[in-house]
Parts: structure tokens; C-alpha cells; sequence
């Protein structure tokens, strides 16, 4: 009997710890994905899926940010794969010409940190629609660039990259570089979470509202705008370092207006100003047809994705808010017939009927 209760108490003390700390469950969830190569190891699981799951957990590093602008600053930016484009040749670049990777990588994090303030200074002139245009524009020169500069991108050629070496000691491999995928994307959600639960965050909520009520509160909205779209540069860029250095092959042709699109669809989908709603939305989006529905209209060519736009329209649809809500519904609906609620409903509705 002891034994039972000091197990009930361990086993009551985890889910208080659980449900109180946000960052054990952000861990706990980094831990089951990390589990992803020890499956295809063992052959559960093919090793295309871990490429496919690597793909999920860079965009959404990319997808946070974008989250970020839209969801708590109320801006938009349709120039977000341009970054990711900018992320993935940048570092290749930086990291070919003998230094080391994490310098290289904080080189092209600092050089579209600066781009970043200047697409936020010109956001200060512009809204609405004209910023929209304005991103896409900042966008369409990144692809430009990616297909015209042969120095820099070896344009239709693409350029090959290499598993990197962490602080010059630790030589990633295929398994690894996944581990460090998800060491990423759990940090970048600390970084989120803390980011939107501090006075910036609040700020940034203030200004997506009225920029005027927010200036009326003593929010400075030029420096916050900036903010703004430095944490969603550095967001994409950092998804575009962690891209070429898993995938280890960069071309022009993938950074294009589709893909910001698609980004954008993530987090609405997914749940705007949720983080693990960002996961979800990435999952839905480019998950399902990929894991799934292929497979399962193999013989039909287009048909998943087809799909995917209808899945796509029923959440916006049903759930505005986002999909992350839908197990917040089944969570309800739990404890309801858990407490009995339920079968007092259906047995009120018997006795009306009787």
C-alpha cells in the first residue's frame, strides 16, 4: 500500500510540475522528438520520415518568428523565405571559406539582423497593404540574387555543404545534426516564450491593437516595429543555417513567394500566438500530405495535396483560432465525462423525451 501511494504521489508531483512549467514540457517534448533516429535505427520508422521531421522542426523555427510579427506585432512580412534562402547560402559561404561554423553562422545572423532594421525602418513609412508589397519585394531581390550571383550562390548549380564541426571538436552525423535540430527549435520556443510574456511582449500586443492607444501607454512603436522584425529575421535566418546544415545542398529555386506562403498558412493553421500550435500548423501543412495522404493516393498525382487544402480550409473555418484548439475541445470534453457531465446531459435528455 505504502508503495502504491509513493508512486500516485511521484506520478502527481510530475504532472503538477507538468502542468505548472512550460519549459519541462517544451524539454519532454524535445526528448520524444530526439527518439526519431533510434526509430529508423531499428527500422519502426524510414529514414526519408527523419529527413521529413527535420524539415518540420526547422520551419518551425521560421514559423515562430513569423508568429512573433504577425500574431503579437500585427505586422506582415511576405519576404520570409528570402531569409531562410539568405540563412542557408550564407553560412555555406561563411563556413567554405575556413571559418568556423559557429562564427560563420553568427556572421549571417548579424548581416540579416541589419537588413531586418532596415526592412523595420522602412515599415515605420508604410502599412497594411504597402508593407505586404514592400516585404515581397525584399523577397523577389533575395531570389534574384540567389539565381544572378554566381559568387555567392553558384546560381542554378546550387552549392554542397557539409555535416559541420561544433567548436571545432564535435563532427555531427546524420543522427546528431537531428539531436541538435531539436536542441534548437526547443530554445528558440524558450526564447519565444519568454520573448511574448516580457515587457516586449506586451508592448508589441499593445501596438498590434492601436498604434496610437500603444503610443498613448509610453510604447515607443518605431523601436518596437524594429524589434519586430529583427526577432522574425533572425528566426528565418537561423531555420535557413539549420537548413543547409542538415540537407547539406542549397538551390534558388526553393526560396520563392510559394514558400513564404506556405509559412504564413503554418502559423494560421497551426494557431497564431501558440508556440506548439506553430509545431502542429508546420505538421498539418507539410506533414500530412507528405507522411500520409501521398501514400495513400499513390496512384494519383496532386490528389494529397488536394487534401491538404481542404484540411486546410475546415480549420479555418471551424477552428479561426487555430488547430492547437482542437485538443483543447477533446481536453474539455475529457473532463466533463470524467466528472460525470455528460451522462447527466443525456439522462435530462431521456427524462425530456420520457
Amino acid at each position: 500500500m505504502e508503495g502504491k501511494k509513493r508512486k500516485s504521489r511521484l506520478i502527481g508531483q510530475i504532472k503538477n510540475k507538468f502542468s505548472k512549467n512550460i519549459y519541462y514540457r517544451f524539454t519532454a517534448f524535445g526528448v520524444l522528438l530526439s527518439l526519431i533516429p533510434l526509430l529508423s535505427t531499428v527500422g519502426i520508422m524510414k529514414v526519408s520520415t527523419v529527413s521529413l521531421f527535420a524539415y518540420i522542426i526547422i520551419f518551425t523555427i521560421v514559423a515562430m518568428g513569423l508568429n512573433i510579427l504577425i500574431g503579437y506585432s500585427g505586422l506582415i512580412s511576405l519576404g520570409t523565405a528570402g531569409f531562410v534562402g539568405f540563412g542557408a547560402y550564407g553560412v555555406v559561404y561563411f563556413y567554405g571559406h575556413g571559418i568556423p561554423y559557429e562564427f560563420a553562422a553568427l556572421i549571417t545572423l548579424l548581416i540579416a539582423a541589419l537588413i531586418g532594421i532596415f526592412i523595420g525602418l522602412f515599415s515605420l513609412k508604410v502599412d497594411g497593404v504597402y508593407l505586404a508589397i514592400a516585404t515581397l519585394a525584399v523577397g523577389e531581390i533575395f531570389s534574384q540574387v540567389f539565381k544572378k550571383v554566381t559568387w555567392f550562390t553558384n546560381a542554378y548549380g546550387g552549392v554542397h555543404f557539409k555535416f559541420p564541426k561544433l567548436f571545432g571538436v564535435l563532427q555531427l552525423q546524420k543522427s546528431t545534426m537531428f539531436i541538435f535540430l531539436v536542441v534548437m527549435m526547443v530554445l528558440f520556443m524558450f526564447i519565444m516564450y519568454n520573448i511574448v510574456h516580457s515587457r516586449t511582449g506586451r508592448a508589441l500586443m499593445a501596438m498590434s491593437r492601436s498604434d496610437s492607444s500603444a503610443q498613448a501607454m509610453g510604447v515607443s512603436v518605431p523601436r518596437y516595429r524594429l524589434i519586430a522584425f529583427i526577432i522574425a529575421t533572425l528566426f528565418a535566418t537561423t531555420g535557413g543555417i539549420l537548413y543547409a546544415s542538415f540537407f547539406r545542398y542549397v538551390q534558388p529555386l526553393d526560396w520563392n513567394l510559394m514558400l513564404t506562403l506556405l509559412v504564413l498558412a503554418m502559423v494560421v493553421v497551426g494557431g497564431v500566438k501558440s508556440i506548439i500550435g506553430t509545431f502542429l500548423g508546420v505538421f498539418v501543412i507539410y506533414g500530412v500530405p507528405t507522411l500520409w495522404l501521398e501514400d495513400l493516393f499513390a496512384g494519383t498525382e496532386g490528389i494529397a495535396y488536394i487534401f491538404s487544402g481542404v484540411l486546410i480550409i475546415i480549420v479555418v473555418m471551424f477552428y479561426p483560432n487555430g488547430a492547437v484548439n482542437v485538443f483543447q475541445d477533446f481536453k474539455k470534453l475529457y473532463k466533463k465525462y470524467k466528472n460525470g457531465e455528460l451522462k447527466i446531459k443525456v439522462k435530462k435528455g431521456q427524462k425530456a423525451n420520457e
